[in-house]
């Protein structure tokens, strides 16, 4: 294939499986990854959602192994990339 061709398809599967990876969260991780995407400290998600600190960072654990990042910063642009190709 050329070159462009491979790229749309590796940006095709790669959005297939965060897509899929979001699509498994439950709704309080989604909850929290939003809250993360908003740059909420865990402390502060923890607070509003009424749960220890221990929980949040066990979600946010799961959120990352679920869409295959490593960082807060990783979710935040997966998600938005996600939404833009959604609305588009």
């Amino acid at each position: 294939w050329p070159p462009q061709v491979n790229e749309v398809i590796s940006v095709s599967d790669e959005a297939k499986a965060a897509s899929a990876g979001l699509a498994s969260l439950t709704p309080q991780q989604f909850r929290v990854l939003t809250m993360v995407c908003e740059g909420l400290l865990n402390k502060q998600i923890a607070s509003e959602l009424s749960v220890s600190e221990a929980t949040i960072k066990a979600h946010v654990t799961a959120i990352f192994r679920k869409l295959g990042v490593r960082t807060r910063t990783q979710a935040a642009l997966l998600l938005q990339q996600l939404e833009s190709i959604s609305s588009s």
